[in-house]
């Protein structure tokens, strides 16, 4: 609250963010060298710390951050990295 009992305006609402905070901690996992992840979601689980990978994909995957290409059985899916231009919102 302000010193005037009214609350902020960024607090007023109660919004979620976009995305969850360790969807951060795996993308920079997963793309630490180049815009295209080709690893196992235990691999990927194991280096992040996060236990939610699947899930984290699919949202990631729904907001258009990434692209997924399905893969055979036993090998990794394909994702790449979809990011606007620096300086774009």
């Amino acid at each position: 609250m302000s010193r005037t009992g009214s609350v902020p305006a960024s607090t007023e609402t109660d919004r979620e963010p976009l995305l969850p905070p360790a969807a951060c901690r795996l993308l920079s996992v997963m793309f630490r060298r180049s815009s295209v992840c080709q690893r196992s979601e235990a691999n990927l689980a194991a280096e992040a710390g996060v236990r939610t990978v699947r899930r984290l994909l699919h949202i990631l995957t729904e907001a258009g951050f990434l692209s997924k290409e399905p893969a055979p059985p036993r090998i990794p899916n394909t994702y790449r990295l979809h990011l606007p231009p620096a300086g774009e919102p």
